[in-house]
């Protein structure tokens, strides 16, 4: 038979196939997994999603006898040897959970195959896996094409900010040393006629210095997509602050992220940097607005972090919008209730049982009063049923026995 001829084949794909022809004759205690990303849905099937998702699983199977093949669609295929069945349906698995939310994945069958993936026992489906890979080489053929367009024309994703001001913006981030504007917070939990017990660190970005830094005449919150590309532009640096000067102090800690951040190549390169020190210890704070800017973004992040042992904080909520967030539904491990006064100080009475049933809901180790700087925020957060709190007030208690100490000495 005259071997087959094939026009522009990616090299994954071309080796996929090399790999598939010479395994003809060592069928024995082989399989293979084919799994479909190409059929997601668009909501998933971005860019971001599509490299984390295979970042992700070639983690699973990094430890397993095998080669994995990354195809121009998007697809990823396993070829495994001498590896237990429920070993590689569990990485699957795995992987089919990020993706939970799409139409494509039914978690219930999707070890057994269905339409997220495909399963070859070659041993007796090495005919259909044969006729299935060049059938795919074909097709991938075709696109490998507009794949190349797409890495040309840079993406998907712009912002509508003028070039100048980004630019500007970017030359002063790049050169400005964020360590100097970072500011930390501590959230304790405050039981009363008892010392403040703190359980972890906020590290976020005091937008007030920066702006000094960069323009004292300028509202950087006034144009939300300067606003946005701005917080993104900080989180990386502040991430890799992190990893040059490392994870110092005794306490967990947390990070104010967009979606976008935990979805990118630094992100990762983050993770994987300082992996050692974070694991458990890490929240991810995510304001509200962010979240619901892009829920399919959003899904695919949260679903991430809490395969990678991260726990996930909602940011931004006020009393009046706590009714419209199910933090448990979502997926968040904490939620932050904005002390507001001109708004809870004059609240009507009945509103306490409504909003005090709410954080019971929701959870009094799940919920945060933050923004507390005087003495009256934690009086009406305990009426509420708040039992951790963040601000200058709890800053405060949590420095009143070292200037005791000063005071005595």
């Amino acid at each position: 038979m005259a071997k087959e001829s094939y026009t522009r084949v990616p090299s994954q794909e071309m080796m996929l196939l090399d790999l598939v022809q010479r395994l003809d004759k060592f069928r024995q205690g082989r399989m293979a997994v084919h799994v479909h990303l190409a059929l997601l849905s668009d909501s998933f099937k971005k860019p971001r999603f599509i490299r984390l998702a295979t970042d992700h699983f070639s983690a699973l199977v990094g430890g397993l006898e095998g080669h994995l093949f990354q195809l121009v669609n998007s697809d990823l295929f396993f070829i495994a040897k001498e590896v237990a069945p429920a070993v590689l349906q569990a990485a699957v698995f795995r992987l089919a959970s990020l993706f939970a939310q799409d139409p494509l994945v039914d978690i219930e069958i999707v070890a057994g195959g269905e339409r997220f993936c495909s399963w070859y026992d070659l041993e007796h489906d090495y005919d259909t896996l044969n006729a299935d890979v060049r059938s795919l080489v074909r097709a991938n053929s075709i696109l490998a094409a507009d794949s190349r367009l797409r890495q040309l024309t840079g993406g998907e994703d712009c912002f509508p900010i003028k070039p100048e001001v980004l630019s500007r913006i970017e030359r002063v981030i790049a050169t400005t040393d964020v360590s100097n504007i970072v500011r930390r917070q501590t959230v304790c939990t405050l039981i009363e006629n008892e010392a403040p017990m703190p359980l972890f660190e906020e590290l976020f970005v005091s937008i007030q210095d920066l702006q000094e830094v960069i323009a004292p005449e300028v509202d950087l919150g006034g144009n939300t997509w300067l606003f946005r590309y701005l917080t993104q532009a900080l989180d990386h640096r502040v991430m890799m602050m992190l990893v040059h000067d490392g994870v110092t102090g005794a306490l967990p800690f947390s990070l104010n992220l967009n979606v976008e951040t935990v979805l990118s190549a630094d992100f990762a390169r983050f993770e994987a940097a300082v992996a050692s020190q974070l694991r458990g210890r890490l929240v991810i704070e995510m304001n509200k607005l962010d979240v619901f800017s892009d829920m399919g973004a959003f899904l695919f992040a949260r679903d991430y972090l809490h395969d990678r042992g991260f726990r996930l904080c909602l940011d931004g909520v006020t009393h009046r919008t706590l009714p419209y967030y199910n933090r448990s539904s979502l997926g968040f491990d904490l939620i932050k209730l904005y002390w507001t006064p001109d708004a809870l100080d004059v609240m009507r009475p009945s509103a306490v049982p409504e909003i005090r049933r709410l954080v019971m809901d929701s959870g009094q180790a799940h919920t945060i009063l933050c923004r507390c700087d005087d003495a009256h925020a934690i009086e009406v957060g305990r009426d509420l049923g708040v039992v951790m709190f963040q601000g200058r007030e709890v800053d405060r208690l949590l420095a009143l026995p070292r200037t005791m100490a000063r005071l005595i000495s």
